[in-house]
């Protein structure tokens, strides 16, 4: 009987030790990148995760936001498949409404407007000035959406979406 239980116990404790890593384990920086399937850079911070992707199997998605240093944005770019990119359509708007906001309505993708993809709090000083968005093919999902947003003290504000359907 005992050897049952511990047998048991060490089963439950592999279970929730393969879960912790393949989520992230809890970190937030390691929940984007498994999420989205890309590295994010080391200046990175004010880390920001929304979504249901580790819920579910059919139609979910993961959001992110965060800030980093525009040095390290050409990097970052190198490392997506962008299939199309897009100017704002508005030169000014809040980075943390989603849906089309300051972005064309014909683009392909975008963050809805969701509750699960909402609720992204402002970590920066200052107006968020829209740059570009971009479109890229996924390697965890359908598809990826990235926003790029200037801030103030030189540094850029991300905002992504991966979606599965």
């Amino acid at each position: 009987m005992r050897k049952i239980i511990l047998i048991a116990v060490a089963v439950l404790v592999v279970a929730v030790l393969a879960w912790w890593i393949t989520s992230g384990g809890g970190e937030l920086r390691a929940r984007a990148e498994h999420e989205h399937g890309i590295k994010l850079p080391v200046s990175a911070h004010s880390i920001q995760c929304r979504g249901d992707a580790s819920r579910g199997f059919l139609d979910r998605g993961a959001a992110t936001m965060f800030e980093m240093s525009t040095n390290d944005l050409a990097p970052f770019i190198g490392q997506l498949r962008v299939q199309s990119r897009a100017a704002p359509v508005r030169a000014s708007g809040d980075p943390t409404e989603n849906g089309y906001n300051v972005w064309p309505t014909n683009s392909p993708t975008f963050v809805p407007g969701n509750d699960k993809y909402g609720g992204f709090q402002r970590t920066w000083q200052g107006e968020a000035i829209p740059v570009e968005m971009l479109s890229c093919s996924s390697p965890t999902g359908d598809s990826l959406h990235v926003e790029l947003w200037r801030v103030e003290g030189g540094t850029l504000l991300l905002k992504m979406l991966t979606d599965w359907n």
